[in-house]
């Protein structure tokens, strides 16, 4: 008579843990970092991505204050052609314009008639009948001049300057001056006007005093 002998289950074999050494626990410990870092930095880039533009165009920006009433009422219309002609961040300075230029008391309210971005009305003085479009000319041309002035952000003040006075010379004034002067300053500015009055036989040229009398009403 033969007896079945229970056959027992053979034990897996555990394997030791091995030990990690200094070197080791800390690259787990950089890489666990790393990896919580990268997971905060994908929230908060899903959180602020709608906003993101918009804190973007906001760098440097700085505020028109002292604006009248009828300036005020133009607020979103820059805005908007600011947008369109990417250069959000300079909104605050476009009203700065409009206060100096008009204080929004004339439909040409940025004085924009004589620009050259002026396709619709003659190119004579206080030509543009509509307000809406003296802004989005008026937008298009300083967009203009702070690329020939090459200002990327308000807080570029000297090149800001450059753009500014150019605004209201026109005549390629931001070349002359960073050929001549490397920029603008108020004795170049005057000096242009100088110049530009015997070259047109004319008894007044432009505002040499303009960049000062549009940064009264601004603060960086």
């Amino acid at each position: 008579m033969t007896t079945d002998k229970k056959k027992r289950k053979k034990q897996p074999t555990r394997r030791k843990r091995r030990t990690l050494t200094q070197a080791e626990r800390k690259r787990q410990l950089h890489f666990r970092i790393g990896l919580s870092a990268a997971g905060i930095f994908i929230v908060f880039l899903l959180f602020f991505a709608p906003f993101g533009p918009h804190l973007l165009s906001g760098s440097g920006k700085g505020r028109a204050v002292d604006l009248s009433d009828s300036v005020l009422q133009y607020q979103e219309q820059v805005l908007q052609y600011c947008e369109e002609y990417s250069i959000p961040a300079f909104s605050q300075i476009v009203l700065a314009i409009m206060q100096q230029e008009s204080a929004g008391s004339v439909p040409d309210v940025m004085q924009a008639s004589e620009s050259p971005f002026n396709t619709w009305y003659a190119n004579t003085p206080n030509s543009i009948p509509d307000p809406d479009y003296s802004i989005r000319v008026g937008v298009e041309t300083f967009a203009y001049c702070l690329e020939e002035a090459g200002c990327a952000a308000p807080n570029q003040k000297e090149r800001l300057k450059l753009a500014l006075q150019t605004y209201n010379y026109g005549n390629s004034y931001a070349s002359w001056a960073l050929t001549n002067y490397g920029g603008y300053s108020p004795d170049n500015a005057l000096e242009f006007s100088e110049n530009m009055k015997i070259k047109l036989g004319w008894n007044q040229y432009g505002d040499p005093e303009y960049v000062s009398h549009v940064l009264r009403y601004y603060r960086s």
